[in-house]
């Protein structure tokens, strides 16, 4: 009686990641494992990567998550310097953008800083972005430009006469708005590279950066 070879034995590494797979799989697969092959091994390494980050400690990030509690008591955003208006305007402006589009964020309280964040646009030198920005502005509220309140802005949205939605839906059907989301979307002016430089620049990250070892 012939002796049953190990299973060790009979695998052979998978070209991609180096996992042990039968040769049959690897014959059938090209010579990688299923979970590469499915694209499954590469997802599960970058949400590892991902989440790996998460806990590292981020300067910027905790410089956010501290301008983001200080909004909370002061929504207007009165008691803060200029560079942290922009700093946070822009970055409220480009979250809502991405997450929404424009009519997302002029429906949202993030609009209420609209003011501070087109002048934080010009003041980081991101010119294309400023001019989608008001392009969007323009289509959805007119030359006299979106309400400082998000009550205000609702005004307009729920009028009989210049119903938000109405607007959106007539822009989009036009494809003009869609293509403003999108323009924004490819972010030409790095935008994030830029706040992190004006941060940087005017000290803002100072306060949440540990000594190195």
């Amino acid at each position: 009686m012939r002796p049953v070879q190990s299973s060790a034995m009979t695998k052979v590494p998978c070209s991609a990641c180096g996992a042990l797979i039968l040769p049959t799989t690897a014959e059938s697969t090209g010579g990688v494992c299923m979970a590469c092959k499915q694209g499954i091994r590469k997802n599960l390494e970058e949400a590892r990567a991902f989440y790996k980050r998460m806990e590292a400690y981020d300067p910027v990030r905790a410089l956010w998550r501290s301008l983001v509690d200080r909004s909370s008591d002061d929504p207007g955003l009165i008691g803060w310097s200029e560079p942290e208006r922009t700093y946070f305007s822009v970055n409220l402006l480009e979250g809502e953008v991405y997450n929404g589009g424009f009519d997302q964020y002029f429906t949202n309280s993030s609009a209420d800083s609209y003011r501070y964040a087109v002048a934080g646009l010009a003041e980081i030198g991101a010119v294309r972005s400023l001019g989608i920005v008001r392009e969007a502005a323009d289509l959805l509220f007119g030359k006299d430009g979106p309400p400082a309140t998000k009550e205000g802005r609702w005004r307009i949205m729920r009028s009989s006469a210049r119903r938000l939605s109405e607007v959106v839906s007539r822009h989009r059907r036009a494809g003009r708005l869609e293509q403003l989301d999108q323009a924004f979307w490819d972010d030409a002016d790095r935008i994030g590279e830029r706040l992190t430089d004006h941060a940087d620049r005017h000290g803002l990250l100072k306060p949440f950066e540990r000594p190195r070892d």
